[in-house]
C-alpha cells in the first residue's frame, strides 16, 4: 500500500546543512521537553539558532517535528532492516525485538514516537501524518511474515499484512507502556516470553523455514 501522506509530508532531498541542524534540534526537544513543549523558540534554544529559521526552511513547526520524527525513522530502518532481512526463524526475530526494544529506549526513540503520537490525538492531520511514518514498518514485518508463513496452515488463515499490523501495534504499545511506566521489568518479561516461545511457533513452519538445530 502506497502512503502518499508520508510523501507529502516528508522534504522531497535528504536534509543537510542547516536544515539537518535544525532538525537535530527539534529532535533533542521531543526527547526533553516532549510535543507540547516543542515551540519553535524552545527548539531555536536547543540549537542555539535564530527561531526565524524554523519557519524559512520548514514553515510550520509541525512539519519540522514530522521531519525530526523522519530522522529517528530513518535512523532506526538503517540500524535494524539489514538484521531483520537476515533473520531467517521466529527466534531470530524473536531475539531481535527485544534487542531493538532496548536500543529504543536508551536512544529515547520511544519518547519522540509516544510524543508524536501524543499530538497527533488532538491533530488529525499531523495524526495522519504519524501513523503514514509506520507504514514501512509494517510493509517490511508483512514481507518477512509472509516468507515465514508461506505455505503453512497459519499463513492460509492470517494475512500476513493483519499479522504485520498487530505486531506493529503490539510491539509500540509495549514501547509507550515502558515509556509512561518507567519499569521495563514488564515489558523485558513478555519480550523473554516471547523468545521463549518462538521455537514453539517455528516448529509449525514449513521444514524449509523452521527453527534451526
Amino acid at each position: 500500500m502506497e502512503s502518499s501522506g508520508h510523501k507529502d509530508a516528508v522534504a522531497e532531498e535528504p536534509l543537510g546543512g542547516t536544515k539537518a541542524r535544525i532538525a537535530e534540534a527539534a529532535l533533542e526537544t521531543l526527547k526533553t521537553r516532549g510535543f507540547a513543549g516543542s515551540s519553535a523558540r524552545e527548539i531555536a534554544r536547543q540549537g542555539n539558532f535564530n527561531q526565524a529559521l524554523v519557519f524559512y526552511h520548514f514553515g510550520t513547526v509541525q512539519k519540522l517535528l514530522l521531519a525530526a520524527l523522519d530522522l529517528v525513522s530513518d535512523r532506526r530502518m538503517h540500524a535494524y532492516q539489514p538484521a531483520f532481512e537476515r533473520a531467517s526463524s521466529v527466534s531470530e526475530l524473536a531475539a531481535l525485538a527485544r534487542e531493538i526494544y532496548f536500543e529504543d529506549l536508551d536512544n529515547g526513540y520511544v519518547t519522540v514516537l509516544g510524543e508524536m503520537v501524543a499530538g497527533g490525538v488532538s491533530d488529525p492531520e499531523l495524526g495522519r501524518e504519524v501513523v503514514a511514518r509506520l507504514e514501512p514498518w509494517i510493509e517490511l514485518v508483512e514481507r518477512k511474515v509472509g516468507t515465514l508463513l508461506a505455505g503453512s496452515l497459519l499463513g492460509s488463515i492470517v494475512p500476513p499484512r493483519d499479522l504485520a499490523f498487530a505486531t506493529i501495534a503490539l510491539y509500540l504499545g509495549i514501547d509507550m507502556l515502558s515509556h509512561l511506566d518507567g519499569d521495563r521489568a514488564r515489558a523485558e518479561s513478555l519480550l523473554d516470553l516471547g523468545v521463549r516461545a518462538a521455537p514453539l511457533l517455528g516448529a509449525l513452519l514449513p521444514s524449509g523455514r523452521a527453527e534451526k538445530p
